[in-house]
């Protein structure tokens, strides 16, 4: 292989069924690794067909939607404004983002 063709072709590696890693040891491979781990762990229990069918995607447009509502709660009602009911407006928004997706 020459030289230019070594500098562009990507780094490539094996991750067996046992969690053994195949390949060259270099920076790259390495961050890849990384992120396939914390990308094993934080979906520990979600099922493959879920993950699949873009649960995650649905759970961060959840979370996103959420965050406005919780900030919102975080501060002191002033005067006479009612503060609103949480939970009522996180299921509220939660049902809308979950029509719309579906």
């Amino acid at each position: 292989m020459s030289s230019e063709a070594q500098k562009t072709a990507q780094s490539q590696f094996v991750v067996t069924m046992d969690g053994d890693i195949h390949g060259e040891d270099n920076a790259e491979n390495r961050d890849i690794v990384r992120r396939i781990h914390a990308c094993w762990n934080a979906c520990d229990g979600i099922p493959t067909d879920e993950l699949e069918n873009g649960i995650i995607s649905d759970m961060r447009n959840v979370i996103s939607t959420m965050i406005p509502v919780l900030n919102q709660a975080k501060q002191p009602a002033s005067g006479m404004v009612k503060k609103p009911n949480i939970m009522k407006e996180a299921k509220h928004r939660a049902d809308s983002h979950i029509e719309e997706t579906y």
